[in-house]
């Protein structure tokens, strides 16, 4: 009897010990879990500084490229029209013709690299505003534009919907959107603006969506719409697209902290551009 009181004491005892030893072994995995979750902060603080460092070297550099492009190119737009006034040979004003959209394209590609170069190093502050109202805006300033490309516009949009932007930005963002959707519409159509709530990660957004009856997207488009210098198929070749407009959409949705996305159901089915911008519920004062 005693033997076997004895034996479930020695169990007892070497019962604690193992728990004593995992407990340690617990708090030796806490700590080293800590330390490692310390480390990667540090990293991942270091990295973003980083980063924010090359973009704004990515910005500079673009800034001072197209500030010296720029230069030789202001001449050429003033000086070539005025050349052609003074030429007879149709042969030769046909080749100025040429040299001038073919320069005004260069300009063209300066103007949109400078704005995205500006919008990366810059800033924003947002504020409260009213997104019907910012679309109504848009509709009024680009009426003339709407009426000559025969697009009607629909403005879905409730009155009470609030978010938080920079609202030139967002003007700016609508403007080469709508500019994207009228060049696929070449015989004219409808845009419609729609919104509606959007949360990701606790964090409360207005998902708006603008719609147009245009020339529709492939996979392979919507998959690279938002790429620098990416031209769809039908307007690789034209002068007056730059591959930059919806790339500069991009970042200035990153920079409200949202996302952007396209969709269609295919060549010939129009096609949605969606975006998300923080709500008027959102913390966020500034860009990310």
């Amino acid at each position: 009897m005693q033997n076997k009181f004895t034996e479930n004491i020695d169990t007892c005892d070497e019962k604690d010990k193992r728990i004593k030893e995992l407990e340690e072994k617990l708090r030796e995995t806490e700590i080293r879990l800590s330390e490692l979750g310390k480390e990667v902060e540090g990293k991942v603080v270091t990295q973003t500084v980083e980063i924010n460092k090359l973009v704004k070297q990515k910005s500079r550099f673009i800034d001072n490229l197209s500030h010296d492009l720029a230069t030789p190119i202001t001449p050429l737009i003033s000086l070539l029209p005025i050349i052609k006034e003074e030429i007879e040979d149709p042969k030769s004003k046909e080749l100025l013709d040429t040299c001038i959209r073919n320069v005004e394209y260069i300009k063209r590609v300066i103007n949109n690299a400078r704005e995205l170069a500006d919008i990366g190093s810059t800033d924003f502050v947002f504020k409260r505003e009213k997104l019907h109202e910012i679309v109504e805006e848009l509709a009024k300033r680009y009426d003339v534009v709407f009426k000559s490309y025969n697009v009607k516009v629909e403005n879905n949009i409730e009155t009470n919907v609030t978010i938080k932007a920079e609202k030139n930005r967002l003007l700016q963002l609508f403007d080469h959107v709508t500019s994207n959707a009228i060049n696929s519409m070449t015989n004219g159509g409808t845009l419609k603006f729609e919104s509606k709530p959007f949360k990701r990660a606790e964090k409360k957004f207005v998902q708006i969506t603008v719609t147009d009856t245009g020339a529709g997207l492939t996979r392979d488009q919507t998959d690279r719409l938002f790429d620098e210098f990416y031209k769809t198929d039908d307007s690789r070749h034209k002068l007056d697209s730059t591959g930059l407009g919806l790339a500069i959409c991009k970042l200035i949705v990153e920079k409200h902290g949202g996302k952007i996305w396209a969709d269609s159901h295919g060549p010939g089915t129009g096609a949605s551009i969606h975006f998300t911008i923080p709500s008027e519920e959102s913390v966020y004062d500034r860009s990310f």
